[in-house]
């Protein structure tokens, strides 16, 4: 029986110990470039999302890592450089390694992920997204994540391996890192469709022509093809530049078979800057991807570029028939209007011309300014004439078709000159308040009573007038 317990504890004892390594153990970098500290922090929020951590074991970073990332400038190169990383990995005892870079394109804000085998130097997974500010990256995350856990999982030993080589920049005009940045989109795009394994080790391709002395050489693309793809035990080369012809700047891609340097796919895309290349990439991955005949080295001129910027335009007119509902109810509730009108206060002035305006700031509201133009005393040999500036913030209710109902408050300053008999004058000067409500029909005519007190007295005013409302 003792014997029998001990079986079963040391036999639970080896599962758990053979389950807990069934996790591949994951290294994550530092992401290069940006703002000091960013890429710091997006490589902590990596190791805690949840997707990462039930399918990887984080391995924490030592001190002679995080030594030799200074060492190897990571923060220029080290997105590019799959050497480094892979060497990195190795240090860290880890299975993959995450690393990634925050760069500006044109004028478009963009992180960049890679994840490398570390054992085979491939890289097997990519992804890259546009931000508008940098707290919008930890959003990007969790789907990011989703990509690298898939393809750790998938097997691509029987793929044929396609190396990368830098962009080369044949016009003047193009910053070089834009240039890596380009060539970096491009291999994720194509590792991206499952076709070749991408091997973008960038600084090891460097080397090589520096070791064969091609480039002073100058050797033909073909034959650089198949040294440097012997150097690094690649199948395949894929060989871009950034060119002009003309007022025309122009992306070509080719992709070389190794073993004799004759042209497997190739294409070109034409853009107006940099930061077209974004999209252009992918377009060039599906080109050489998609076409292993070469036909398309002299294909996909300008003009098919068209088709594929066809489909937006059906997306965008919904948007304003969204919004034409939105300003109708808005030009509703908003009273803005010029008017005239004409009332009595059934005692003096007995006769009441008005000018006035209404804006309205906001919905349902509007502020009035305007002049009233009093006279007639009703009395024989006593003239009458009085000016009453006023201001009134009101509520507006429109009705269902056109016009409304209108309630509010302000006041003025009735200016009074009285003549008696020709002989005598008087002048007064009479703060008022305003209570006033009243409708307003089609738009066009107006009534309104207004209600006037100096706290002394009260007097009334009915006017019927002429609107123009603003649209």
């Amino acid at each position: 029986m003792k014997k029998y317990c001990t079986a079963v504890v040391l036999f639970l004892f080896c599962s758990i110990a053979v389950f807990g390594q069934a996790k591949p153990r994951l290294g994550i970098l530092p992401f290069s470039g940006g703002v000091e500290g960013d890429g710091e922090t997006i490589a902590t929020l990596f190791s805690f999302e949840k997707e990462i951590l039930d399918a990887f074991t984080v391995v924490p970073r030592t001190s002679a890592v995080n030594a030799l990332v200074a060492e190897q400038n990571f923060q220029m190169t080290g997105y590019t450089d799959s050497d480094t990383i892979a060497r990195l990995g190795r240090l860290l005892n880890a299975d993959f390694v995450i690393s990634g870079h925050i760069r500006r394109l044109g004028d478009r804000n963009l992180v960049i992920t890679t994840v490398v085998n570390v054992e085979t130097f491939e890289q097997l997974a990519g992804d890259h997204r546009e931000y508008r500010v940098i707290e919008e990256v930890p959003n990007l995350l969790p789907d990011i994540s989703k990509i690298i856990i898939n393809a750790s999982k998938q097997d691509t030993s029987s793929l044929p391996k396609l190396a990368i080589l830098p962009f080369n920049i044949a016009n003047m005009g193009v910053n070089v890192q834009d240039a890596e940045v380009l060539a970096q989109i491009l291999s994720i795009e194509i590792g991206s469709r499952g076709k070749y394994v991408v091997l973008p080790r960038i600084a090891t391709m460097q080397a090589a022509m520096q070791e064969l002395e091609y480039q002073m050489t100058g050797a033909t693309a073909e034959e650089e093809a198949k040294a440097l793809g012997k150097a690094i035990n690649a199948e395949y080369v894929l060989s871009a530049e950034v060119r002009s012809l003309g007022a025309t700047n122009m992306f070509t891609a080719s992709i070389l078979h190794v073993e004799d340097g004759s042209l497997l796919a190739g294409g070109y895309r034409n853009y107006r800057s940099i930061t077209d290349g974004i999209k252009l990439m992918a377009d060039l991955a599906g080109i050489l991807i998609n076409d292993d005949s070469g036909a398309a080295v002299a294909a996909v001129p300008a003009k098919e570029q068209k088709p594929a910027k066809e489909p937006k335009p059906p997306k965008e007119p919904k948007p304003p028939r969204e919004r034409k509902e939105l300003p109708s109810e808005d030009k509703a509730s908003r009273l803005n209007t010029l008017g005239v009108s004409i009332g009595s206060a059934f005692a003096p002035p007995f006769l009441i011309g008005t000018v006035h305006v209404t804006l309205a700031p906001f919905r349902n509201a509007f502020i009035e300014v305007g002049m009233d133009f009093g006279a007639l005393s009703g009395e024989e040999d006593v003239g009458y004439f009085s000016v009453y500036p006023f201001a009134h913030f009101a509520a507006f209710v429109p009705f269902s078709q056109k016009g409304g109902w209108y309630a509010g408050a302000g006041g003025g300053v009735m200016v009074v000159k009285y003549n008696l008999n020709d002989f005598a004058e008087y002048k007064e000067n009479i703060p008022a308040f305003d209570l006033i409500t009243g409708f307003n029909f089609g738009n066009v005519f107006d009534i309104s009573y207004t209600l006037r007190t100096n706290f002394e007295g009260v007097s009334n005013k009915l006017s019927i007038g002429y609107t123009y409302r603003f649209k």
